[in-house]
C-alpha cells in the first residue's frame, strides 16, 4: 500500500447491531442500556435520527432538560418530516406553554396531518386559548383523520354534532331576519350561529356582509378575512373586503384585496379592465416601503399562532412588494402546511398512483390512490378520480 492510501475501517455492521441492540432495549423499558449504546453512535453514525432516539430516552426517562436539547438537534438536521415535533409540542405543553406546544404540534401536523393525537392536541390547546375558529378547524380535522372511536373521538363527534345542531338553527333564524331586513336581529343570531360553527363559510359572509351594511367595518373586516380564508376563490368576499378596507383608509390592504381579485375575473373583460384601474389608483396611493405595516402585523398573527391571519398579511407583504419573496417564502410555505398540508399530499399520491395506474401496476398503485382519498374533500375531482379507479380494479 502506498504512502498516499489509506485504509477506513467498515465499521456499519457493528453499528447496525449496536442499534438493533438499543432498540431492543428501548422497547424492553431498559431506556439507561439503550442511551447508552445510543451516545455510542454520535461521533460515527450522526443523523436526526439518532438525535431523536436520544432525546426519546431522556424523555422516558425523565430528564426533559436533556430530551429537550436533543430533540431540538434531531430538529437543527432536519425541519421536515421529523417526529421530534410532537415530543417537543409535550415539552412545552408540560410546561404550560400553550404557544410554543401548538407551533411545534402544527409542525407534526404540516408533514403527518393523517396523526389524529396531533389533532386532538391543537385543537384542545387552541381552546383553552379561547381561539374558537382553530380549535374547531382542528376538531374537524381529529374527527376526520381519527381511527380509534374511542370514549375522546364519541365525546368530540357529540359536541361537534350538537355544536352544528344549534348553529344551524340560529343560521336559520338568521336568514329570516335578513328576508325582513332586520340587520340588527340578523347580527345577533349570526353571532349566536357563529359561537357553534365558527368554521362555517356562510356564516362568516353573512356577518361580514351585516356588519358592512351596519357601517361596523372592524367587525365587517374580521369575518370577512375569515370567510376567505374559508374559501379564497370567493369574489364577493374579496370584493366586500375590498370596500371594508378603503373605509378604514388601509388602502394597501384594498390593493391586495383586488390584486387577489384580478385571477377571478381574468375571463370577463369590463370586470377585469375596471379591476386593472382600481389596481392603478390605489397604487399611486402607497410607496415601496407600505409593505412594513403589514409584516408587522403578519408577524403578531404568527406569534399568536393565528397561521391563517399570519398567511394572509405575509401575502399581503409579496403583493406590495416582490422584493420581499425571497425573505418571506419560506415562512409562507410553512403556514400554508400549517393550514393545509392535504393540498400537497393529495398532489403527490396522485401522480405517483397515475404513474403506477398506467403501467399496470394496480395493486401498488391502489395503496396511493386510498391515499388520495384519505386527503381529498370528497366532493373533489381527484378523490372521484381515485375512488373510480380504486372501483375499476
Amino acid at each position: 500500500m502506498g504512502s498516499s492510501d489509506y485504509y477506513i475501517a467498515d465499521n456499519s455492521d457493528m453499528e447496525n447491531k449496536k442499534l438493533e441492540a438499543a432498540r431492543n432495549h428501548y422497547m424492553s423499558g431498559d431506556y439507561q442500556a439503550a442511551l447508552k449504546l445510543y451516545l455510542s453512535l454520535v461521533n460515527t453514525n450522526i443523523s436526526y435520527k439518532l438525535y431523536h432516539r436520544i432525546a426519546k430516552c431522556y424523555y422516558k426517562m425523565g430528564d426533559i432538560k436533556n430530551a429537550e436539547e436533543n430533540f431540538q438537534k434531531s430538529i437543527s438536521m432536519e425541519r421536515g418530516e421529523n417526529p421530534s415535533y410532537i415530543y417537543l409540542g409535550n415539552i412545552a405543553y408540560k410546561k404550560e406553554d400553550l404557544r410554543r406546544a401548538i407551533y411545534n404540534w402544527a409542525c407534526a401536523f404540516a408533514y403527518k396531518p393523517e396523526d389524529e393525537n396531533v389533532c386532538l392536541n391543537l385543537a384542545t390547546s387552541y381552546f383553552s386559548c379561547g381561539m374558537k375558529f382553530q380549535s374547531i378547524f382542528y376538531y374537524e380535522k381529529y374527527l376526520k383523520y381519527a381511527q380509534n372511536k374511542t370514549n375522546a373521538y364519541s365525546a368530540v363527534k357529540k359536541s361537534i354534532d350538537e355544536y352544528s345542531k344549534i348553529g344551524n338553527e340560529f343560521l336559520q333564524k338568521a336568514k329570516f331576519s335578513i328576508s325582513r331586513k332586520d340587520n340588527k336581529t340578523a347580527i345577533e343570531f349570526l353571532t349566536f350561529a357563529y359561537k357553534n360553527m365558527p368554521t362555517n363559510y356562510d356564516i362568516n359572509f353573512m356577518l361580514g356582509t351585516a356588519y358592512l351594511a351596519e357601517n361596523d367595518n372592524m367587525h365587517a373586516m374580521i369575518y370577512l378575512k375569515q370567510a376567505y380564508c374559508i374559501n379564497k376563490n370567493s369574489l364577493e368576499v374579496l370584493q366586500m373586503l375590498t370596500s371594508v378596507f378603503i373605509n378604514l383608509g388601509d388602502y394597501t390592504a384594498a390593493y391586495c384585496a383586488m390584486r387577489r381579485i384580478l385571477p377571478l375575473v381574468i375571463n370577463d373583460q369590463e370586470e377585469y379592465l375596471t379591476t386593472m384601474k382600481v389596481i392603478k389608483e390605489l397604487n399611486s396611493t402607497f410607496d415601496e416601503h407600505s409593505y412594513i405595516g403589514h409584516k408587522e402585523w403578519g408577524d403578531n398573527y404568527f406569534r399568536e399562532n393565528n397561521f391563517h391571519f399570519a398567511l394572509f398579511e405575509y401575502e399581503n407583504c409579496i403583493l406590495l412588494n416582490e422584493g420581499m419573496q425571497e425573505e418571506l417564502s419560506d415562512k409562507i410555505s410553512r403556514l400554508q402546511m400549517f393550514i393545509n398540508p392535504e393540498q400537497n399530499l393529495v398532489k403527490s399520491n396522485m401522480e405517483k398512483a397515475s404513474a403506477l395506474y398506467k403501467n399496470g401496476e394496480t395493486k401498488e398503485a391502489n395503496k396511493y390512490f386510498s391515499k388520495v382519498m384519505l386527503f381529498a374533500e370528497p366532493e373533489s375531482s381527484e378523490y372521484k378520480t381515485a375512488k373510480s379507479r380504486l372501483a375499476s380494479v
